[in-house]
This record gives structure tokens, C-alpha cells and sequence, in this order.
């Protein structure tokens, strides 16, 4: 019980706080609910190359729109009551940042317009189409390019660690891809699911109890929450730590090749800016990124006992 009353006490307050910025469509303003799953500095980034492109296209906040941006705080649960408020709200438009958020705004947003930015299509999430409602920029994951990139650094890999969220599709879906492309290449994989950030420690005590050479955090929330963490364990035991979003290196990784968030984030914006002014989601779908960065963190490299080829440096677009 005392859950059960948890759970509607979180959802009054998420109701009364989105009623009450909902009221700014009395004064004619549009009303856009923004849900991201967590604080994170690559989330943070893409939501505001959102807010920007939003801005370019003569949609400013406090003006003739109303952004209410609300944080699940890493709880799956918190999303569908934030999503359910903003419905509530009848909200102009929702912009879901994160694929557990997209997936459940496409299970649960019928009637109006979403834009998801960083995240998974709706097939790779495992859903069976994308709903009519549903515009925005995915990820393709560029697997073979991200492995190949791992092996420049560690030619002679055999044993790969992968902790990934098992409540996360995107977790899950990449995990899944990484072990395909690594066992097609004879590389063993120990994965790992975790329920949660604190189950990690346990994780990466067991990776590196197996011998694993390398550990890779991928597209998963849960585990980018956990990565000083690892970086400490990996910085002791000499295990370099790679990941496909480049900007947590500046969380505890040593290579990142991924995704260039400001850029998803811009890309997006522009897509609900066009649907803000009339033209209809189904005029986009869902629409690959194109642009991919590459990070390196010599640092953090050095602490984890991996070599930087100038080759490989000289290709980074940035270098921490």
C-alpha cells in the first residue's frame, strides 16, 4: 500500500505542476511537454538543440509557446504519469527524449503529435510499427563501424564485458547487436543484465573476475549512471572502458564513437518547428541521423591502460 500511495502521490504532484503550466494556453500560447528519462549531459545537450531550433523557426518559450520539460529521474513509471499529464494537459505537442521514453509516448499518445530525439525507431525498440503520431530522428547504430573501431585499439580482443539495463530496450536491442557482431567475429561476450544502478558493482566485479579485456557501456541509461564507477574499477584493473555516446568520456570512458547529440537535437527541433506551423508527422516518420563524432579522453585512456596510436588520435573530432 504505502507504494501504491507513492506512486499517486509522484503522479498528483507531476499533474498539478503540468495543470498548472498547461494554464499558458489560456494566453494563446502552444503547450509542449518534454519528457527525458534522466539528467544527462548528452539528454541535456539534445533537449536544448530542440529548445534552439525551435527558437530559430520563431518559437520561443515564454513567448507563444510553453515548454514544460519534465524529468523521470531514471524511473520507467514516471514517464507514463508524466505522459499521462500531459494528455491530461491536452498538450499541443510531446517531445519524448530517450527511447523508453519514445516507446511508451507510442504506446500510450494517440491523438497528438510526438518528436522523439535520441533514440531507438520503433522496430529496433522491438515494436511492431511506428504509430502515425510519431516523428523524429533515430539512431541506425552504426554496429560494424563502432567494433571495428574497438579492435583498432585492441587488435588482439578475445573477451568483451557488457553490463546492459534489461529495463531499457535500447539497452537491450544494442546489447544484442554488440554480442551478434562480436561473436561473428569469434570474440566472446560477458554480458550482463542489471535491474538498476545499483546492481552495476556486481556487474563489473563479475567482468572483471572473467578476465574481460575491454568493457563497453551502450546506449543504456541505467549504465552511464554507473560509469564513474566502472571507470574506477577499470582504471585499477587496466581494462579500458568504450562506449557509443561519445560525451561520456567526461563521465569515465576512454573512447567514444557515437551520435553527435547537439546535432540529433537540432534535427529534431527543426521536425516539430514544421509540424508546430501545420505540416502533419506522417509528412516526416522517423528519419535516421547522419552525423556520428568521435571522442577521446587520453587521460582516462592512460588511467585504464590503453595506448593511443597517433593514427587514431588524429582522427578524433575531439580529444579530452
Amino acid at each position: 500500500m504505502d507504494v501504491i500511495m507513492k506512486i499517486y502521490f509522484v503522479f498528483l504532484i507531476i499533474l498539478a505542476s503540468v495543470l498548472i503550466n498547461a494554464c499558458n494556453k489560456k494566453d494563446g500560447k502552444l503547450y509542449i511537454g518534454i519528457v527525458q528519462i534522466s539528467e544527462d549531459p548528452a539528454l541535456d545537450q539534445a533537449r536544448l538543440g530542440v529548445i534552439k531550433s525551435l527558437e530559430d523557426a520563431g518559437y520561443r518559450d515564454g513567448e507563444n509557446i510553453k515548454i514544460d520539460y519534465k524529468n523521470a529521474q531514471s524511473e520507467i513509471g514516471n514517464i507514463v504519469q508524466i505522459l499521462s499529464a500531459f494528455e491530461m494537459a491536452n498538450a499541443d505537442m510531446i517531445i519524448t527524449n530517450s527511447t523508453p521514453c519514445m516507446v511508451a509516448a507510442a504506446q500510450k499518445i494517440k491523438n497528438i503529435p510526438v518528436v522523439a530525439t535520441v533514440t531507438f525507431s520503433p522496430e529496433q525498440a522491438g515494436m511492431t510499427s511506428s504509430p502515425a503520431n510519431l516523428a523524429g530522428v533515430y539512431d541506425p547504430f552504426k554496429i560494424v563501424e563502432f567494433v571495428d573501431l574497438v579492435l583498432s585499439f585492441v587488435p588482439d580482443l578475445q573477451i568483451v564485458g557488457l553490463p546492459y539495463s534489461i529495463s531499457e530496450p535500447n539497452a537491450q536491442f544494442s546489447a544484442n547487436q554488440l554480442i551478434k557482431e562480436f561473436t561473428r567475429r569469434n570474440i566472446k561476450v560477458i554480458d550482463l543484465p542489471v535491474y538498476n544502478s545499483n546492481d552495476i558493482a556486481q556487474a563489473i566485479q563479475t567482468i572483471v573476475s572473467k578476465d574481460a579485456q575491454v568493457i563497453i557501456a551502450s546506449a543504456d541509461n541505467t549504465v552511464y549512471l554507473g560509469l564513474p564507477y566502472i571507470s574506477k574499477i577499470a582504471g585499477e584493473k587496466k581494462i579500458p572502458v568504450f562506449v557509443t555516446d561519445p560525451l561520456q568520456v567526461e563521465k569515465g570512458a576512454a573512447i567514444g564513437f557515437g551520435v553527435d547529440y547537439d546535432f540529433w537535437g537540432l534535427e529534431s527541433g527543426k521536425i516539430a518547428a514544421e509540424i508546430l506551423s501545420g505540416k502533419k508527422t506522417t509528412d516526416f516518420g522517423m528519419k535516421p541521423i547522419v552525423k556520428y563524432t568521435f571522442y577521446i579522453n587520453k587521460k582516462t585512456a592512460q588511467e585504464q591502460g590503453l595506448s593511443i596510436p597517433d593514427s587514431l588520435l588524429s582522427k578524433a573530432d575531439r580529444v579530452f
